[in-house]
């Protein structure tokens, strides 16, 4: 089953590796990267700070243009209970036991009729623990536990496909195993959907970290998670962008999300593969102003993994959707292609290039004195924008988390150096992240 989609959307499907084209065009650019190098170092920097500063601009600015309509948005009329349609819940959790139960415990308690409620806790077979722990939590009867079969590959969104083949529910939503959603989240998706029409496909909730002052780490995670989330993905909405969904609280209609194949089941970035094909196939996305709370990785090497498996997705997916680059234009456009090759594939290769200059800079190869004006006023830039989200989320201490930004983008590079490495050697391993560091009294935003 797992290979389903491989069959039915091969267009779109991971495991099919890339054209011979893309080979030769990496080729191409290693070898240019090497010459650069070797004969003309500071023209090399030149131009990997001008690629690398133009895309964190783009994203600034995407950030940036979503502030006047974020102060201006207004709630949807809800629905009463008779009209609220069915929703089936869909909770992934592997090695999960340390949080599982309090998750449960928090969506059985979310304000929805239990009559129309569905919630599928997905659990491997050879994960006893996990089981356990949703069994002692002593579920309601809308509250089902579903083991997984063993299968390749082990993946999130493989789970997510078996558990999408029970569902029950018009709409269907993705909590991850560490998830504190609002309460009301489901009733103001379910408005959004009512308001907007059967061309919407897929609702995003906003995402953000209840442990997201414990330390520096958890300081800057939190503030992108801020800007992306309250900022930039309303940027790309308000321009009808393509939106790169993040892993959880996607909330589909089910008949929708089935005829787009589910999940790619070799993506490791499933959620932003699925919002561009979502794109390429015509479907529309929109963002709620909910918030989900999540666990933020709160040491530096754990955050490295996390992080090389987002940025090795993120180039994953846009080397699938432009396998084929004129069926891509066609269904993306020009305007899409912005999205893919801006935002998702342009936020690793920023990376790449910035730490390239950074490097042949302090190497004595320093770009032109121009370029690292622009560099540094778009990063002065990217700060600004950085702080007002996380103020807007009620961050205390932001100068003193603003000071580690560099060492924050320091990270940022080597995950991405990582990423490439394993997109080479090892492009569907999953490193999966440890959750349940902190207690759920502690989350806030009046989720449970």
């Amino acid at each position: 089953m797992a290979n389903e989609f491989t069959r039915t959307h091969p267009l779109f499907a991971a495991r099919l590796g890339f054209a011979r084209w893309q080979q030769v065009t990496a080729v191409l650019l290693a070898v240019a990267v090497v010459a650069g190098l070797l004969f003309d170092a500071e023209t090399l920097a030149a131009c990997l700070g001008l690629v690398g500063t133009v895309l964190v601009g783009l994203r600034t600015a995407l950030a940036a243009s979503a502030i006047p309509r974020r102060t201006a948005e207004a709630a949807d009329p809800p629905l009463p209970d008779e009209l609220l349609p069915s929703y089936t819940v869909i909770v992934p959790a592997y090695r999960e036991e340390a949080v599982i139960a309090d998750t449960v415990r928090c969506i059985a308690a979310m304000d929805y009729p239990h009559d129309r409620l569905e919630v599928l806790v997905l659990v491997e077979n050879h994960d006893p623990a996990t089981k356990r722990a949703v069994l002692d939590a002593d579920p309601p009867p809308f509250v089902r536990v579903v083991n997984i079969p063993a299968g390749a590959p082990q993946t999130k969104p493989r789970t997510c496909n078996l558990g999408l083949m029970l569902a029950r529910g018009e709409f269907v939503v993705i909590y991850d195993a560490e998830d504190r959603p609002e309460p009301d989240q489901l009733r103001k998706v379910a408005a959004r959907f009512a308001r907007s029409g059967a061309g919407l496909a897929c609702v995003q909730a906003r995402l953000n970290f209840y442990n997201g002052t414990r330390n520096l780490l958890t300081r800057q995670f939190a503030m992108e998670y801020s800007m992306r989330y309250d900022l930039m993905l309303h940027g790309l909405s308000a321009l009808r962008l393509p939106i790169p969904l993040g892993g959880s609280s996607n909330h589909f209609r089910t008949s929708v999300l089935r005829e787009a194949g589910g999940w790619d089941a070799w993506n490791v970035t499933e959620d932003a593969d699925l919002g561009m094909r979502c794109a390429a196939m015509g479907h529309r996305i929109e963002l709620v102003d909910s918030t989900t709370w999540e666990e933020a990785v709160h040491r530096p090497w754990p955050w490295i993994r996390q992080r090389t498996r987002w940025l090795k997705g993120f180039l994953l997916t846009t080397l699938v959707h432009t396998r084929q680059p004129r069926d891509a234009w066609r269904r993306l456009g020009g305007r899409g292609l912005v999205s893919l090759l801006g935002v998702v594939g342009g936020t690793p290769v920023s990376y790449f290039a910035l730490s390239l200059t950074t490097v042949l800079s302090l190497a004595g190869a320093a770009p032109p004195a121009w370029i690292g004006t622009v560099t540094l006023t778009s990063s002065a830039m990217y700060g600004a924008v950085l702080l007002y989200a996380g103020k807007r989320r009620g961050m205390s201490v932001l100068g003193l988390a603003a000071t580690m930004l560099p060492g924050y983008w320091s990270l940022h590079w080597v995950a991405a150096w990582r990423a490439l490495w394993q997109l080479v050697r090892s492009p569907f391993v999953w490193e999966k992240t440890e959750h349940g560091t902190l207690s759920p009294s502690r989350v806030p935003g009046g989720a449970c």
